[in-house]
């Protein structure tokens, strides 16, 4: 189950218009990433990027609107071919704790690696979060990283190794926050490691903050 449902965080289409859809994104962002990386984030306008990727500024506005989009369309790539890159060494960890604690482990490697544009990353999810929670259709609409998030939690409750009871979306929702606030906090001081915070805001989640001897008493 790890694997058939962390490996697919793109879902993919069969269509001749989505796939010209596709190629289309994935062009404008892999254009936006080369000069990003070659001239730094700030140093690039989104009317560079229309004239090196061949197209009109209406059509980059038309799939991009901000320039913090073209980061995280190419962040969901790759995302998700990270996480089809590790999907048999996820399934070698046989306990969901092990499971967690590498994927997290693997996932701070990859922030760090991308830490300068983290900031603006964060402050597009952060913005679209708060339109989407402005409109009902939108109400169920999860990340890729959120989905990732609900299915370990969602098999771990089939191996009983969590409680059954909780409602995984939830707790995948509030985790994925906690992670938002160390790369946050992160940026802002670098110590401790991004790794050391991501296992502390899971064991945060895990084993709660209350002493074994107040848990017994209640």
């Amino acid at each position: 189950m790890y694997v058939d449902v962390v490996v697919s965080a793109k879902p993919h289409e069969s269509t001749r218009r989505q796939r010209k859809h596709d190629q289309t994104v994935d062009h404008l962002s892999a254009t936006a990433y080369r000069l990003f990386e070659a001239h730094g984030y700030d140093e690039v306008s989104m009317e560079q990027v229309a004239e090196v990727a061949d197209v009109a500024k209406a059509t980059l506005y038309k799939y991009f609107p901000v320039k913090e989009a073209l980061i995280a369309h190419r962040f969901r790539l790759d995302i998700a071919a990270g996480m089809a890159m590790r999907a048999q060494a996820l399934l070698a960890h046989k306990t969901f704790d092990s499971r967690m604690r590498y994927l997290l482990s693997e996932s701070a490697a990859w922030h760090s690696e991308r830490r300068a544009y983290l900031r603006h990353y964060i402050r597009y999810l952060t913005s679209v979060r708060r339109c989407e929670a402005q409109k009902p259709e939108s109400a169920n609409a999860d990340s890729d990283s959120r989905q990732i998030l609900a299915a370990m939690f969602r098999a771990a409750q089939q191996s009983d190794e969590i409680k059954a009871e909780v409602e995984v979306e939830q707790l995948a929702m509030n985790f994925e926050y906690l992670l938002y606030a160390a790369i946050t906090s992160w940026l802002a001081k670098p110590e401790p490691d991004l790794k050391e915070r991501f296992l502390s805001a899971f064991e945060l989640v895990m084993y709660g903050v209350a002493t074994a001897r107040h848990a017994a008493v209640n």
